[in-house]
């Protein structure tokens, strides 16, 4: 038994290796929220404040499709609030991925999953963060590197969605949040599909192009929060497993 030594109380048992892991867990356990939720705001007050300085229309983007994502944090104020607060998600959205790798990790045999989860999790964070310095700067290598930022990030962040899913109903989660989490990556696959066959057959797709970009970006946030049940089920399943 090991000690650690308390003033006030003196020695007492040093944490566990299992109390440290559920006091970590206890730690991260809101950051599925946090990034499901809070870019969400920060995407409707951009547009709030944007719409206010007449910089874009006021509407529902989400039907109208009166103004990209991107539209509603390029100039005012509108513009600062974008970059300080989307530049820590960034940051936040790679440790959402990393602890996300982690969970799964713990539940599985050695070998079992390969660590792309992680990789890509990162690579999805360095491109919204990419996306994010380079909007609302004039030059055309910025507006590539507002292309590359963006295109990337949903991709990632899409196969990300994709291989915790898979992973979760390998190690046989198959809860209620798996289900939802298969329905809502379902959905946005055939919305995906959707949005290349109109763009190849209306020659006036670009006036839905934007309401798809808002209804896929609320369905992958919605997925964040999601797994914000996900995690405590795994964090439950983990427990049980080194339970004597």
């Amino acid at each position: 038994m090991f000690f650690t030594v308390d003033v006030a109380a003196g020695l007492r048992p040093a944490p566990s290796d299992r109390n440290l892991a559920v006091m970590n867990s206890s730690r991260s356990t809101y950051i599925p929220l946090f990034i499901g939720i809070f870019p969400l705001l920060v995407f409707h007050l951009t547009h709030f404040l944007s719409a206010r300085a007449g910089l874009v229309p006021w509407c529902i983007p989400y039907w109208d499709g009166c103004t990209s994502i991107s539209a509603t944090g390029r100039s005012g104020s509108a513009f600062i609030l974008f970059k300080v607060t989307m530049l820590p998600t960034a940051a936040v959205l790679m440790l959402y991925w990393l602890t996300t790798w982690n969970k799964i990790h713990r539940l599985m045999t050695p070998g079992q999953f390969k660590p792309w989860i992680q990789w890509l999790g990162i690579l999805a964070a360095v491109f919204l963060a990419m996306y994010t310095v380079a909007l609302g700067l004039e030059g055309n290598g910025f507006q590539l590197q507002r292309r590359v930022g963006i295109i990337f990030f949903f991709t990632f962040t899409y196969l990300c969605q994709l291989l915790f899913t898979y992973q979760l109903g390998h190690l046989g989660l198959h809860d209620w949040t798996h289900r939802w989490q298969v329905m809502l990556c379902t959905v946005i696959l055939c919305l995906g599909l959707l949005t290349l066959v109109l763009d190849w057959q209306l020659d006036n797709y670009d006036d839905y192009e934007d309401a798809f970009e808002w209804i896929i970006t609320l369905l992958l946030q919605c997925y964040f929060i999601l797994s914000y049940w996900a995690w405590k089920i795994m964090d439950s399943t983990a427990g049980l497993q080194r339970s004597p």
